[in-house]
């Protein structure tokens, strides 16, 4: 029997993808590696719902190649499926990177209301006005739907919600000064606005006011899943700082119980690297101090932990009842779990992610398997039956200069 026009796909049954790699947002369904971690988000989450600010509001934080983003998409997984939280959440993924040494926080609004996006503040705008008997505009400064701001503030913001409702030119003007964007006096009266988005604390309550329509109108609550967010610590303008330290206590107040903030933070050694910005003492109690900081980097960090990541794995990228019949077939000398690696070869990874910290982590394995397969698949023209990812074919790949 020959392979040799065998793909990669073919040759070792994955089951939906041409590699064997892990896609954060294809795959998030799936938490790999320890389960007590998963277990501690969604518990996270869950307590979250329940507790004063009835929204999740923490942080994650590890190693480059520790899983932030997979979480983040596992995160939005839970999120989108999950029917016991009391209203449905709408989560939206930002990368925040790349910040500025003197960012303002106007930056940081105009980022995240493109994240929303137009059209969602438009059709909550929209649903709320359905609700709404009488005048729009005298509806939209209910309390429940515009809770945060002063009169000015709030009248401004109210206007332009009515505005959005009819589309083209005042539509988009209206979204440019939600966005924190300066008017003309004579836009501004066209648009009815009385205040222009010049200061943090107004930008701040407009996009919880957002959040606030956004609930009523469309029945859900957004939820921000702010990747890279170590760009906050470019930041070092004094006033820039405190600008943004101002901006997220207010976000992460339990009176915001509109607009959820999961922050996923790069950092090389354990919480304390996390850094002033997330871990100065008004922050920490915002968030339940020590609880409101779930640290990756010991997702994959013993043996065990990194036979239960590998296994998972494989059980989720291959056609494992394929495998069986191909290891019963040609004879194999592997199991349908550990396919297409000998059981030796994955003893050897294990003892090696164990024996040294800086493999233990999910990007680096992912590679690590992944190489070793390709190099096992090239040989595929050499022997009659599968070749398998042996002992020697792992460590010449992980340790090929030796």
């Amino acid at each position: 029997m020959t392979f040799e026009n065998t793909t990669f796909k073919e040759y070792f049954c994955l089951k939906n993808r041409d590699s064997l790699s892990l896609d954060p947002w294809l795959d998030g369904e799936q938490f790999f590696g320890r389960q007590e971690l998963g277990e501690r988000v969604a518990k996270r989450i869950e307590s979250d719902f329940v507790k004063t600010r009835t929204i999740p509001k923490f942080f994650v934080h590890g190693s480059y190649g520790s899983g932030k983003t997979h979480t983040l998409a596992h995160i939005k997984f839970i999120l989108s499926h999950s029917e016991l939280y009391p209203y449905p959440t709408e989560p939206i993924y930002i990368d925040i990177a790349p910040l500025a040494a003197k960012e303002r926080y106007a930056q940081i609004h105009a980022r995240l209301l493109d994240a929303i996006g137009m059209d969602r503040v438009k059709a909550a705008a929209e649903g709320t006005a359905d609700t709404i008997k009488g005048d729009k505009v005298e509806g939209f400064l209910s309390p429940s739907v515009m809770p945060f701001g002063d009169q000015t503030l709030r009248t401004s913001e109210a206007n332009i919600f009515r505005n959005l409702l009819f589309g083209g030119r005042q539509a988009q003007m209206s979204w440019e000064w939600l966005k924190g964007r300066k008017l003309s006096d004579a836009d501004a009266h066209s648009l009815g606005t009385q205040k222009q988005l010049t200061d943090a604390q107004d930008l701040v309550f407009c996009l919880l006011n957002v959040g606030a329509l956004y609930k009523i109108g469309c029945k859900k609550r957004l939820v921000f899943l702010i990747d890279e967010a170590e760009a906050f610590r470019v930041v070092t303008a004094p006033d820039s700082q405190n600008e943004l330290r101002h901006a997220l206590r207010q976000l992460l107040e339990n009176v915001n119980t509109f607009i959820g903030f999961i922050f996923a933070i790069q950092v090389e050694s354990g919480q304390e690297g996390v850094g002033d910005f997330f871990s100065a003492e008004d922050i920490r109690r915002r968030v339940d101090y020590d609880s409101g900081y779930i640290d990756l980097n010991g997702l994959v960090s013993t043996v065990d932990d990194a036979r239960t990541f590998i296994t998972e794995m494989l059980a989720y990228l291959i056609d494992q009842n394929r495998a069986e019949e191909l290891i019963r077939s040609e004879a194999l000398d592997t199991t349908k779990a550990s396919f297409p690696f000998t059981e030796e070869a994955i003893d050897s990874l294990c003892q090696h992610i164990a024996d040294f910290a800086e493999g233990a982590l999910p990007a680096r394995i992912i590679s690590w398997m992944s190489d070793a397969a390709i190099e096992a698949w090239r040989r595929r023209t050499k022997a009659k039956v599968h070749q398998l990812v042996t002992r020697e074919i792992l460590e010449e790949t992980i340790f090929p200069d030796h």
